[in-house]
């Protein structure tokens, strides 16, 4: 499971949430997950979830995120306000399921039994719920991996991104072909 922020002290980022929410996971589940996170303040997980966690602090690197992220089963996003976030489109790219909040941008990313499980927001027992389906239901699981991949090439590819790009300039500056 990877978990990731600029800053888990940050309170859009729902830190707080996030640490709820993994109190409330069974004894059972936890003794058998790692919770990875990306960015500063990783190490209050450890202290408050009662989860093993391994804290990779900030990482810079294209190559070294998706091999966290690929290396997931989970990626867990507890944000109480987000646009259309980088760290979910790069779980995508890898094939890593989500978990996060019905806020913003999310729902364009996180799509309920497709993608992903969204949690009404703000409310840690749903966020836990969905790490707990995720995680038990191996199937779904797979399924969303492969899904989350197919979406990313289809929707987010970086040939598509700079032919929108190009048409909304031509449509500003008014240019027909």
């Amino acid at each position: 499971m990877i978990g990731a922020a600029t800053t888990f002290q940050d309170p859009r980022k729902g830190g707080d949430l996030l640490i709820q929410a993994l109190s409330l996971l069974p004894d059972s589940l936890k003794a058998n997950i790692v919770l990875l996170t990306l960015g500063t303040g990783g190490e209050a997980m450890a202290e408050n979830g009662g989860i093993e966690t391994l804290n990779l602090g900030y990482v810079g690197g294209d190559r070294l995120k998706s091999i966290a992220y690929s290396a997931a089963d989970l990626c867990i996003f507890p944000t109480r306000a987000d646009n259309l976030p980088l760290v979910l489109q790069e779980s995508m790219a890898c094939g890593t399921p989500m978990v996060s909040f019905k806020v913003g941008g999310v729902p364009d990313l996180v799509r309920p039994d497709v993608t992903g499980y969204l949690a009404q927001p703000k409310d840690a027992q749903d966020f836990c719920n969905g790490i707990i389906q995720l995680l038990e239901d191996n199937a779904l699981r797979e399924q969303m991996s492969q899904n989350c991949r197919t979406i990313a090439c289809e929707e987010y590819s970086i040939e598509l991104q700079a032919q929108r790009y190009i048409s909304l300039y031509k449509q500003v500056l008014g240019i027909t072909e």
